[in-house]
């Protein structure tokens, strides 16, 4: 227990408010720090790779699954001819595949809330079809990673500006360290204080650089997920009840989660276990 109120004291994660004062950049450079710590000879750009900069023989095995035909490839092509066929490029927000995905999340002052990519698309498909797209797997996944993809090495930079959206963003902080559950953890507990640690057969993967490969494949799935499918299953993890993908308390953890990784790349390399 006091090495777990070390670490938190020390990355500066105790959740304040807007009016004691929210520094986005100071939360980043104590969160990449903590990081830097446990795995010192882990490069930050390595961070796009998750688990697999942390363990060599795991590294091997994505590294061939990469060499070959990835197990996405097949359904971000079939993204690619669905955001043809739905007419996704006539909405505004996807006009410039090249710096799309690169927008979200973002705080939408006019609209009070936080604005994801996913969210956007469903918003798009709606306008343009007349019908409503599922939420975590399928065609948003699919249209996703295709849009995503166009974006692969740019890196994220998640703006926190007005009061609203610092009082999202600490929302959203206070989800992700916030315990719950039969076990009473928090996503911290497992993917920042004992990320590399092992948990049953499977290594625990760093919260730094959670968000570069999304929409990602897990071969537990089977297919493509969202992140909001990811929380979901965490939360389950911790036998806690997971929210509805795209709720207010997602999408704020997101708009959190991604801005711990401001300066990494987004990558296409998005196969994980």
């Amino acid at each position: 227990m006091k090495k777990l109120i070390t670490a938190v004291v020390s990355l500066g994660l105790m959740v304040g408010t807007v009016s004691a004062g929210t520094d986005v950049d100071a939360d980043r450079k104590a969160f990449v720090a903590h990081f830097k710590s446990i795995k010192p000879n882990v490069e930050f750009a390595e961070y796009t790779n998750g688990v697999y900069a942390y363990d060599a023989g795991s590294r091997d095995q994505f590294e061939e699954i990469l060499d070959g035909i990835p197990p996405y490839e097949e359904a971000v092509e079939k993204g690619e001819a669905e955001f043809e066929k739905f007419g996704m490029g006539n909405c505004k927000e996807f006009k410039d595949l090249s710096t799309a995905r690169l927008n979200y999340p973002y705080f939408d002052d006019a609209a009070g809330t936080v604005v994801t990519i996913e969210g956007d698309i469903r918003k798009c498909y709606n306008e343009q079809t007349g019908k409503k797209m599922p939420t975590m797997k399928g065609k948003i996944t699919r249209i996703s990673a295709y849009i995503s993809d166009q974006a692969a090495g740019g890196k994220i930079n998640v703006k926190v500006e007005s009061d609203a959206a610092k009082a999202a963003y600490e929302k959203g902080k206070s989800f992700f360290y916030a315990k719950r559950g039969q076990f009473n953890m928090s996503c911290a507990d497992c993917h920042v204080y004992n990320a590399g640690s092992k948990a049953r057969a499977d290594i625990l993967s760093p919260a730094l650089g959670h968000t570069t490969h999304v929409p990602m494949y897990r071969a537990k799935w089977g297919g493509l997920g969202t992140l909001h499918r990811r929380y979901g299953g965490c939360l389950k993890n911790m036998r806690a009840k997971p929210l509805y993908a795209q709720s207010v308390e997602y999408r704020n953890m997101e708009f959190y989660h991604q801005a711990m990784s401001n300066g990494l790349e987004i990558t296409a390399d998005r196969y994980r276990k």
